[in-house]
Formats: C-alpha cells, structure tokens, sequence
C-alpha cells in the first residue's frame, strides 16, 4: 500500500497549529501535531511570517515525504488564487500567500478559511462514518464569533471568489438596536456569540437587577462572567441561566431554519467552545425549526426537510483545523 505524507497548518488567533498526515489509500491518520504562538500586532506581521515559513521549512527537512501543504486561516480568503484578503489575526491584507509559500517552501500550497478546511476535517473524520451516506452539511462554529461553512454534495462551497459562507452575520432581528461589530443590526453574531452574550446578559443582570447563581459563581465581580460561568450556573439548575440558553437556541434555531429552507442539509454540525452548552440549547434549536422550516410531506417523510435533518454535536474538534487542511491538499494535488 503506496502511503502519502501532507502537512497541515491552522493559523488561530492564540497559535498556530501543523500536523503530519499519512494516507493510505482511503484512510487517513494525524501522527504528529504541534504549534507555535500566534504574534499579533502589525510590529510582528513578517516575524510571524517568518516563523510559519521556518517552521515548514524545518518540517520539510524533516520529513521529506511530505508532498504537499494544506492551510487554514481566520478570514477573506480567494481559495482560488490562494490570496488572503484579510486575515485579523495576522493582520495580512491582499497578501499572496499562495504565491510567497510555494516560493519559499518549494511545496504546493492549497489554502482556505479555517472554518472550511475545520467542517472538511470534521465530515472525514465523524460524519462520514456516522452518516455515510451524508454528502449535504452545514456547520456552524460557536466561539467568540460564530463561523460557517457548508458542504454541497461532497464539495465545501465558495462564492465567486471567497469563502462566502458568513453565518454569523445574517440578520436574525431587523428591529433591534444592537449593533454588531460588522456595523450591521440583528446579526446572529450579535446574539450568541460568546463575547455578544455575555454582553448580554451583564446587562440583563446590571439593568434588571437580577439575582442568579451567575454572579455568586463570579463573587459578584460581574465583569469576569463568561459563557462558561453561564454554562456552569445552567449545569447548576440556575433559571436565569437556563433561560438565556433558551434564548441562544431559539435566535440558532431561526438561522437554523433559514438554511435548511435554503440548502436541504442531511446533517447539521455544531462545534466550537459553546457546543457543549447543546443540551441546553438544543431543544430550542429543533422547536425553532419546526416552527420555520417548509411544512412536512405527510405522504412521504423522506420529503420532509426538518424531520431528516441529523444534528451532531462536534466537542472534539481542537486537531480538526490542521488535518482538514491537509485532507483539502491531498485532494487537490494526490487524488
């Protein structure tokens, strides 16, 4: 069995992560991953650069099996042109890096959004085997933001030129005046992303005067409440907390039930830190969808876009970046 080696590389915004992939055949296995800080500020823009190059270049010396470079960043990306159009964790901006890398690194380079090359990741390594037959997903990432991306018949979908999959940003309440970092009003983001919802609830608890386990668990210090401590208070039986993971779910579920209207997905992925909240979300998610979706088919349940939806709740998904990035090469250049 003829066995080939790719390198990963996930650029996070605390580090940067490389892994070495060997394929053989149709399997795949991670052997190796490690990573370097993420240096921000525009003072340390080429001394990252510098260090992701060294650090590939050393790997190649290395391991001199390896035929290929897969790579995730945070950002605008043209995956076909491999330019970065923004990436705010390193403050690239227009940058080739396509270009540059293959220049430096002497190895073909494929790049995406990290939150592509991580679904890629995730659909090889769980959806597949769990549903095999699963060729229509959509995930979204639960984190400080909330990311996207969706697979369509096997294939991660782009725009015309970038990633286009911003989920995060589509406008869950038109009426509301929270503004969301984008400069746009109601987006989704603004509701359940990590930074937005604690925002959130500071405020309901500062304005409302309410009295929840919440701020016991933060000794009254309300500024150091995060949506852990709220998933905590939740796990404790807290009403107030459990009522703001209701909410979280019923703004999901609205998102949710647009996409599902929109691209028929046979699996729905949740991942990201506050994935683990799901149980107390959940429930809210799928109440959402029944409520939105296209009525279902009585005559034939297959029909039916809500009742076939499977949801999979994705915690183990730290390794996902790196080895989605490598999958994304070993696909475009060894297949």
């Amino acid at each position: 069995m003829k066995q080939k080696y790719v390198l990963g590389i996930d650029i996070g915004g605390s580090e940067v992560k490389f892994g070495i992939v060997r394929f053989t055949n149709s399997n795949f296995e991670l052997l190796k991953v490690w990573s370097i800080p993420t240096l921000k500020g525009k003072e340390n823009i080429d001394i990252m650069l510098k260090k992701i190059v060294n650090e590939t270049i050393n790997i190649k010396n290395k391991f001199e099996k390896i035929s290929c470079c897969g790579l995730g960043v945070a950002g605008i990306v043209d995956h076909k042109k491999g330019i970065v159009i923004m990436a705010p964790n390193v403050m690239w901006e227009n940058f080739n890096l396509k270009k540059f890398f293959e220049e430096k690194i002497k190895l073909p380079l494929v790049i995406d959004n990290d939150a592509n090359v991580a679904l890629v990741g995730i659909y090889y390594s769980e959806i597949l085997k769990k549903y095999t037959e699963a060729k229509n997903i959509i995930c979204f990432t639960l984190g400080t933001g909330v990311g996207g991306s969706v697979i369509v018949e096997g294939e991660v979908l782009h725009g015309c030129n970038t990633s286009a999959v911003e989920f995060g940003h589509m406008t869950i309440d038109p009426y509301t005046d929270k503004k969301c970092g984008c400069g746009n009003y109601g987006c989704l983001e603004r509701f359940i992303g990590a930074r937005w919802f604690v925002t959130n609830i500071l405020e309901e608890i500062k304005n409302n005067k309410v009295k929840t386990l919440i701020s016991e668990l933060v000794n009254q210090n309300l500024s150091e409440i995060t949506a852990e401590i709220v998933y905590k208070a939740a796990v404790k039986r807290d009403k107030f907390a459990i009522k703001q993971w209701e909410a979280f779910g019923k703004y999901l579920g609205i998102a949710v039930g647009n996409l599902i209207n929109i691209f028929n997905p046979q699996v729905v992925v949740f991942t990201g830190g506050l994935a683990k909240a799901y149980k107390f979300f959940l429930p809210y998610v799928k109440k959402e969808v029944k409520l939105r979706v296209w009525p279902e088919v009585k005559f034939d349940k297959k029909y039916s876009l809500s009742d076939n939806v499977k949801y999979h709740i994705c915690l183990s998904y730290k390794n996902y970046g790196v080895l989605g990035a490598a999958i994304l090469a070993y696909n475009t250049y060894l297949l």
